[in-house]
């Protein structure tokens, strides 16, 4: 109040701190508090700023299940708002039954981890694709409509614990019927996969390659087994290097199913006398990686092999394609053959040192795909037009994510993962239940019958499961990394060298 407007109130000077009773009470709660080891003052909050998201594991990272109201990392943004927006649109359908299925997976790589940023990204732009593609067009059937859940397991097994019990928690209020995407081949998956199945929820794995994992009754992969790979990858040997004399080089990280069956696989598809006899070996859960293998180079000028097989994660490939540049007999040309995860290494943050290896070391690297653009075209009688369309012009893909590659294949496996459910769902929904009533073990039910005329055309190719959920005969592209940094298509396999026709789409 001014002064124009008359005397204000009285004026007490504040009262020191100690002289405030309330201060009193709470320097006195403190006290005791601390006297009695209560932590809650510096103890990090387990909250994210939306239900269903806590913070957990050692890096105190925000795990849980989100509608896509909430982003697990910055690059998530676009896509995650772009699921939030359907999902509402599918609530919003007044009558329209509605079922979830969720896609899990690690969405932030951590230190350690075999994924990056670019391949999580990608997966998750698929799914989201195969989710609108369900919901908007009539090509897989009406009902029920597709709600698409996101689900960050975390890099520990507290913060995977977390995930796993909010899935369970919300199998009723959400109708959760099937899970998909599930990380990659290790140990850990494989315990989430039981647990999963455990609760009758279907699961569709998208990147899942180790033969370790056949057998889960409730699984079903869209990708071929490390064994139809390594078949694949022999078959193209055989065309392009007659007779090669190949070196296995091996990870031997014990949690790691992909890098051991890929290199079991290879070696009994391989002729073993064509093989040399003393594999290289090495762990990458230890340090020193890169030093290991800059020892080792010594032994392949001494073994002069043509072909190299690499039975590593994409991650490690730069720190083993450096000192394989650097070898004393670099005049002689090597071709580095490799299993699918070769795949992250385009947008990896060693693209560089492979490129630089690649152009300077007298190397080829090639890979075996799950799947690839070219392939397409490369192979045309094996993908069903159809089951392409939401990745070209005009297509879904392109039109929410139009800066977004594809050579990586991973957008190609998370929608074929995701599709592939949706498929299940809608063939169960027409049993005596009917769509309102969908379970998870009514979807669970359907997996055996996704084969033959049933078969699933997905834009990797034709899914054809087989009694274990395996995908028979997948098409396998074989793909060539440049030394621009560029991939191509060089040719496309399958587990007997020839994949099959695609059917027609509904056939």
């Amino acid at each position: 109040m001014s002064a124009a407007n008359g005397p204000g109130p009285t004026w007490d000077p504040p009262r020191r701190w100690w002289q405030r009773p309330w201060r009193v009470a709470a320097l006195v709660v403190a006290v005791v508090l601390v006297a009695a080891g209560v932590y809650w003052v510096v103890r990090p909050s387990v909250g994210c700023g939306v239900s269903g998201v806590e913070k957990h594991g050692p890096d105190h990272e925000c795990v849980g299940v989100t509608d896509g109201s909430y982003a697990f990392s910055p690059d998530l943004a676009h896509l995650s708002d772009l699921v939030r927006q359907e999902n509402e649109r599918v609530a919003k359908g007044g009558g329209d039954s509605w079922v979830s299925v969720v896609y899990l997976a690690s969405m932030v790589p951590g230190e350690g981890g075999t994924t990056t940023t670019d391949s999580i990204r990608h997966e998750l732009e698929g799914a989201y694709t195969a989710q609108w593609v369900a919901n908007n067009t009539h090509t897989h059937g009406d009902a029920p409509k597709i709600r698409l859940l996101l689900a960050h397991s975390g890099g520990s097994d507290d913060a995977r614990a977390f995930t796993l019990r909010r899935i369970e928690e919300r199998i009723g209020p959400d109708h959760i019927v099937a899970v998909a995407g599930l990380g990659t081949s290790t140990s850990a998956t494989r315990a989430t996969i039981k647990e999963l199945i455990g609760h009758d929820l279907a699961t569709f794995g998208s990147v899942l390659t180790s033969n370790d994992l056949t057998g889960l009754q409730g699984l079903a992969r869209v990708v071929p087994a490390n064994s139809d790979e390594a078949a694949a990858a022999a078959t193209y040997l055989r065309s392009s290097h007659p007779g090669a004399k190949v070196l296995l080089v091996q990870d031997r990280r014990s949690d790691d199913l992909y890098t051991r069956t890929l290199a079991d696989s290879f070696r009994a598809s391989y002729p073993p006398g064509d093989l040399v006899s003393q594999p290289m070996v090495y762990d990458s859960s230890k340090s020193d990686v890169a030093t290991y293998f800059t020892q080792a180079m010594a032994n392949v000028c001494l073994e002069k092999p043509q072909v190299i097989f690499y039975a590593g994660r994409g991650v490690d490939l730069p720190k083993f394609l450096s000192p394989l540049a650097g070898r004393q007999c670099a005049d002689q040309p090597l071709t580095v053959l490799s299993g699918d995860d070769a795949s992250l290494v385009e947008r990896s943050a060693g693209i560089d040192e492979v490129k630089d290896a690649l152009r300077l070391g007298n190397i080829r690297l090639v890979y075996t795909g799950l799947a690839h653009p070219e392939a397409w075209t490369k192979r045309p009688q094996s993908f069903n037009s159809t089951a392409i369309a939401p990745f070209q012009s005009g297509g879904r893909f392109p039109a929410a994510f139009p800066h977004e590659p594809l050579d990586d294949g991973q957008a190609i496996t998370g929608y074929d993962a995701v599709l592939t459910a949706v498929t299940a769902i809608r063939y169960a929904a027409q049993g005596p239940s009917g769509p309102n009533r969908v379970r998870g073990q009514d979807v669970i039910q359907m997996l055996p019958a996704l084969t033959g005329v049933k078969a699933v055309s997905g834009a990797s190719g034709l899914i054809s499961l087989d009694p274990d959920g395996n995908p028979v005969n997948k098409a396998i592209p074989i793909v060539e990394l440049n030394k621009d940094g560029s991939v191509h298509t060089v040719a496309v396999s399958s587990r007997n060298g020839t994949p099959p026709d695609a059917r027609p789409q509904g056939g």
